[in-house]
């Protein structure tokens, strides 16, 4: 069913004169047999061949967000060299990610083709309470980020990043994306479309319009707006920091120091090298989120403020805006280890180690014996290395490393 014909279903049901029989459905404009109307509804949620296309690029965003965000999860989690305070920072954006594509992704897509809500009232509250949070765990992460990074590129001298400062704010960060999302248990509800039907449901809020649109303004505010500005001020100051090459704290350059002194300066600048990269990395992840998730603030404003209303002269722009719009935050999702691989080389050498470990795994079955295996995983030069002293911890336990492979 087109947007038309499934408009004019939506009229035909909105009207307070229905009536039901055994055998008929009457509805303002007739009434139609119980399997006419059965087929009427089967052709308003059944998928039409272009709405299909769009199941095809959920289902690829969905596989391309849950390897990509397993794979960061990993290869931080696993590796101690890994574990920064910025990449436990991006550990929890991609936990944040992979509960927005688990828990949104699937029931946005049943929503967006089929326009009605079929998992009931619990699932209806749990599911828009998780969204707001994994959304919000998202949004913070990156500000927290941003302020670490402001703080020990630009402060270095007044600030020190440690490792349990970083878990004591995540805690922070989830507590509060919580308390963010408490309203949506609250107000929630399933409103059928008519009594007469259980199938044909909507799940949203049930407070009033003016209560819904000033919940989301602070929302937008919040999660949006405000980390946005923050993010803006904290990255300009940092990229001006770092290009100026005065970093606080950094040796001056000097032509009549020693080799030990010019060897400091040379060690300063490769450092400042390394964090322009990383800037321009958590930059790309910065401007990537604000373009991904605008357009869906825009749509939610639009709708809790009523404006979609009016503008029944622009029904089909706003379908495609609102495809489009729900789907962008979950491109972003998917993309951010994609950025992580092209930008940052030392996530796209784990990356690479993190699947040949996998590899590795897999052509295990194949092997007599656990000997042949131990020497196969010696015998690939810097990758042996590397997966001995990242992964093991001891270069000569055949049985850490089995284990450790069968993590993967």
């Amino acid at each position: 069913m087109n947007l038309t014909d499934k408009q004019t279903f939506e009229n035909s049901t909105s009207n307070d004169t229905v009536h039901v029989s055994s055998n008929t459905t009457c509805l303002y404009d007739g009434c139609m047999s119980q399997d006419e109307y059965i087929d009427l509804i089967r052709d308003y949620i059944f998928p039409k061949p272009e709405e299909w296309v769009i199941v095809a690029l959920y289902a690829v965003t969905f596989l391309a967000g849950i390897f990509g965000n397993a794979l960061v999860c990993f290869v931080v989690w696993k590796n101690k060299n890994m574990r920064t305070v910025t990449n436990i920072f991006i550990l929890n954006l991609s936990v944040g990610d992979l509960s927005v594509i688990v828990i949104c992704l699937p029931s946005t897509l049943t929503v967006d083709v089929t326009q009605t809500w079929f998992f009931g009232l619990a699932l209806c509250k749990t599911n828009l309470f998780l969204q707001l949070v994994s959304v919000s765990v998202s949004v913070l992460t990156l500000s927290a980020i941003s302020v670490e990074r402001w703080y020990a590129i630009c402060y270095p001298l007044s600030f020190k990043s440690t490792i349990k400062r970083a878990r004591i704010i995540i805690i922070l960060i989830w507590i509060i994306s919580i308390g963010i999302g408490i309203p949506e248990l609250v107000v929630d509800e399933v409103f059928p479309f008519k009594p007469f039907t259980v199938y044909l449901t909507s799940c949203r809020p049930g407070w009033e319009s003016f209560r819904q649109s000033t919940y989301w303004i602070v929302i937008v505010l919040a999660l949006y707006v405000v980390p946005m500005c923050l993010m803006a001020f904290t990255y300009t100051h940092i990229a001006r920091v770092l290009w100026s090459n005065e970093i606080p704290g950094t040796v001056e350059r000097s032509h009549d120091c020693g080799s030990e002194m010019r060897t400091e300066i040379k060690g300063n600048f490769e450092q400042i090298e390394s964090r322009k990269k990383a800037a321009k990395m958590l930059i790309a992840v910065v401007v990537v989120f604000g373009v991904c998730y605008l357009p869906v603030h825009i749509l939610n404003l639009l709708r809790y403020t009523d404006m979609l209303k009016t503008m029944t002269d622009m029904t089909d722009i706003i379908t495609i805006f609102s495809v489009i719009a729900h789907y962008f935050p979950f491109l972003n999702s998917s993309i951010n280890p994609v950025i992580y691989n092209f930008m940052s080389e030392k996530f796209r050498r784990e990356f690479k180690l993190a699947l040949k470990m996998c590899t590795m795994y897999g052509k295990k079955a194949r092997i007599r014996n656990r000997s042949e295996f131990y020497r196969m995983t010696h015998s690939s030069g810097r990758y042996s290395t590397r997966f001995n002293s990242h992964y093991n911890g001891n270069t000569h336990s055949e049985h850490v490393t089995i284990s450790r492979v069968k993590t993967c």
